[in-house]
């Protein structure tokens, strides 16, 4: 995939919501999230107009520049953005630029690369500097620091707080499940997300099963005890939540009930696995509620790392081998029985706990599924 930046930009309307609709229409139909500069308030560039808010990305594609540029007049048009042969600029309600495309140097009818005059123009390289100060022109063999320090644009465009971006992130009338692997960080997101955006959030309670300890002590003995508690529990802990939270527009997740069957299949004999599968589709149909999953993803070596470092002593001696178990599990999971719609997002590179960048790329991750 090849990575471009593209420059963003609204003065009319609901300036907010018009970026954060073409940030999630160029996830659908460009490519993946990568960068995400913070909103900046501008004063019209070139005529007399409301500010402008302003803002810079960086997503990996696999279109070619023309295709790309396509894709963004298409995303402008669907948005209500009627480009003209009139000279002059004026308010619009979304303006995407193709800034630049990996080093390509293109010259044509239809597309110019990189985007030309943005080293004049503070409202890109303000952003560009947050997210790619180290960027170097193609044309002018300048960074983007170099060319914000020797701009001659006088003005100065105010910063927004990241957060800005996902002010309301969650719109949906929905549960909104994380899954995957031991240790990757469904937990963590769940709470941030719950207390963020101050919507209710069902944690697994996971401490409460007895045969935990035993089972990683002993996991033929204890196995079909440890999952037909889990999947007893989960059940009453869905079905309450569930009734519980019926006034809510948005609730959030940490567990699956189908994680259940997963985990099952993996440490069950074939024979107790049948007779747990029947326990579960039983169950299951007695729960119905509208659900969006997002299944976390990162390294086996960093699920391992946080597993020692969370400190639950019946975890220390979970091997690499059950948890590459437990990633086919999910992976067998989604493509032999799966209808309820999911997405997966890779976490290996976006600390959300530390990084407010990270969460907010994360977020409109989630928000573009």
């Amino acid at each position: 995939m090849d990575k471009a930046y593209i420059s963003l930009g609204s003065n009319e309307g609901q300036r907010l919501k018009n970026l954060q609709e073409a940030v999630v229409q160029i996830q659908k139909q460009v490519g993946v999230l990568t960068d995400l500069s913070s909103l900046y308030e501008t004063p019209a560039w070139g005529f007399e107009g409301p500010d402008f808010l302003n803002a810079c990305i960086g997503v990996k594609t696999d279109f070619l520049p023309s295709e790309l540029l396509q894709k963004l007049l298409k995303i402008e048009r669907k948005m209500g953005r009627l480009r003209t042969s009139e000279t002059g600029y004026k308010s619009r309600n979304i303006d995407l630029d193709l800034l630049f495309f990996e080093d390509h140097v293109i010259e044509n009818d239809d597309l110019i690369l990189p985007h030309p005059r943005l080293e004049l123009r503070n409202f890109i390289l303000y952003p560009m500097c947050e997210i790619a100060p180290d960027f170097v022109h193609p044309r002018l063999g300048k960074d983007m620091a170099h060319l914000l320090n020797f701009c001659g644009d006088t003005s100065h465009p105010s910063q927004l707080p990241l957060s800005q971006w996902s002010s309301d992130i969650f719109f949906e009338d929905q549960l909104l499940v994380f899954e995957g692997n031991i240790g990757v960080g469904k937990t963590s997101l769940t709470q941030k997300i719950a207390r963020d955006f101050k919507v209710p959030s069902l944690l697994e309670n996971f401490s409460s099963n007895p045969y935990l300890e035993k089972f990683y002590e002993q996991p033929d003995r204890f196995a079909l005890s440890l999952e037909n508690y889990f999947l007893e529990d989960r059940f009453r802990q869905f079905d309450n939540f569930i009734k519980e939270s019926t006034s809510q527009n948005m609730t959030v997740a940490d567990h699956s009930l189908f994680k259940s069957l997963v985990f099952a299949k993996i440490n069950l004999s074939t024979k107790d696995f049948q007779d747990f599968k029947a326990n579960y589709e039983r169950l299951s149909a007695q729960l119905v509620f509208k659900q969006k999953v997002i299944f976390l993803h990162q390294p086996l070596e960093k699920l391992m790392k946080q597993i020692k470092s969370r400190g639950r002593t019946y975890e220390q001696n979970i091997t690499r081998d059950y948890l590459e178990k437990i990633e086919e599990g999910y992976q067998n999971f989604q493509e032999e029985h799966w209808s309820t719609p999911f997405n997966r997002i890779d976490l290996n590179n976006l600390d959300f706990i530390d990084d407010e960048r990270a969460y907010q790329i994360l977020l409109h991750r989630i928000k573009a599924f």
